[in-house]
């Protein structure tokens, strides 16, 4: 089990648990509970689904059970500060942190993959090669196409991340093609350095209300009161909403155009609390 793989410790676990027990069926909870010395066999199915959290005194103890070395325990130590934190600031700091404790080439990887998300352009260049034939002696036509444009060399720039990134590719006839290729599977460390990204695109589309006419974009607001289940409901319509506009995207053909979706759903207040009723007695 590689630890250097995981951001999440919870996730981790789980792994590290099924990967023994395919290995050796007479591992268990309780097996390892023995191991790390502590009594309750459930702990660590509560770490897992998240219902209890690694404390700072147990840790030495899970370190030495799950058999890290020195150096793996101070990465898992961080990752368990990560999981636990709360604001996108320390995440960042952790992370930062972990990043030095990475073998060089996965620490290679997740820098590409956070210059990634660091300019809005590389993700917009990335999908406009679908729609032009560029290549290494037209790039200008790119830097041209987007809106807003970009420059040269900010084009040249996000052609060579996402070739080192084996995100896009010159095909036989000598023009860049986007490659089908995941960018992220951990979400955390996704939305982590993704944040930054969405900012930029917000900002676009501010100024796409005053650049594009009502035919050319939809950009709507609604305020609204709703319970704790009506939240959940509307977030799950949104999913749903977005796993269509994928399938569309995907059943696609002769693209002419790169656009930007946002879809923003967020507390305007805070939540109310609901009172206990009051007994007889208290009235």
């Amino acid at each position: 089990m590689n630890v250097y793989a995981y951001y999440n410790y919870r996730k981790y676990l789980q792994d590290y648990y099924d990967y023994r027990k395919s290995v050796q069926r007479y591992f268990s909870y309780r097996s390892f509970a023995k191991k790390a010395g502590y009594s309750s066999s459930g702990f660590y199915l509560d770490l897992v689904r998240g219902r209890k959290s690694l404390t700072p005194q147990m840790l030495p103890k899970f370190i030495a059970a799950l058999g890290l070395n020195e150096k793996e325990g101070r990465y898992f130590t961080l990752m368990v500060d990560f999981t636990h934190a709360t604001t996108p600031a320390s995440k960042q700091a952790i992370f930062e942190q972990m990043s030095a404790l990475l073998p060089s080439a996965i620490k290679s990887l997740t820098k590409s993959q956070q210059e990634y998300y660091s300019k809005w352009y590389y993700v917009a260049v990335r999908e406009a090669l679908s729609v032009l034939d560029v290549g290494p002696k037209n790039i200008q036509e790119l830097a041209l196409f987007l809106n807003p444009r970009i420059t040269l060399p900010q084009a040249k720039q996000a052609i060579q991340l996402l070739l080192s990134m084996q995100l896009i590719e010159l095909d036989e006839k000598g023009f860049y093609r986007s490659v089908n290729k995941a960018i992220f599977s951990g979400s955390e460390i996704s939305s982590l350095f993704v944040h930054q990204f969405q900012k930029q695109m917000m900002d676009l589309g501010k100024d796409a209300l005053d650049h594009y006419s009502t035919e050319r974009r939809n950009v709507s607001c609604m305020t609204m009161s709703v319970s704790a289940e009506g939240l959940e409901r509307i977030i799950s319509k949104i999913d749903l909403f977005r796993k269509e506009v994928v399938d569309i995207i995907r059943s696609d053909e002769g693209e002419t155009m790169v656009c930007q979706m946002n879809i923003q759903f967020f507390p305007l207040s805070k939540e109310k609390v609901a009172l206990p009723p009051e007994t007889e007695e208290e009235k």
